[in-house]
């Protein structure tokens, strides 16, 4: 289970809870979904501060953004799994934007462009572990 975790790219789940979303929604229905509040509070200043399920979607990406940022800084064989299988779920992302209405909102816009930093930052990351752990370039330990 944990090996799992470790291979496949994070960035799925939010994928996943707007793919629910959009399909419990259908097409016409996907962007009321999304803007539809979870809660809202009063502030200090008067205003509401107002939390839909697109800005949970969102802050699921941003967590799992950060963790999978972490997890390329492995040097591993499971490292490039998880690098191919996110450039995967990047393509799924790519046609479900371009191809399906429902998936045409600026929510799922954004997830994919976290999919597509996941897909070109985790292999940097990695490159500059790996320099490290082998002690490949000058003034490593700087």
């Amino acid at each position: 289970m944990l090996r799992a975790l470790i291979i496949a790219p994070l960035l799925i789940i939010p994928v996943f809870i707007y793919l629910l979303v959009s399909l419990t929604a259908g097409e016409a229905g996907t962007q009321a979904r999304l803007s539809s509040a979870l809660f809202s509070m009063p502030m200090m200043s008067g205003g509401r501060f107002v939390f839909t399920m697109g800005d949970f979607v969102l802050l699921v990406g941003l967590i799992f953004l950060f963790i999978e940022i972490l997890k390329a800084a492995r040097t591993k064989s499971d490292a490039i799994v998880n690098h191919s299988v996110s450039m995967v779920l990047l393509l799924f992302c790519v046609i479900g934007f371009l191809a399906f209405p429902g998936f045409g909102t600026p929510v799922f816009f954004l997830l994919m462009v976290m999919t597509l930093l996941d897909v070109v930052a985790g292999p940097i990351v990695s490159i500059v572990a790996a320099r490290r752990d082998f002690g490949i370039g000058q003034n490593v330990g700087e």
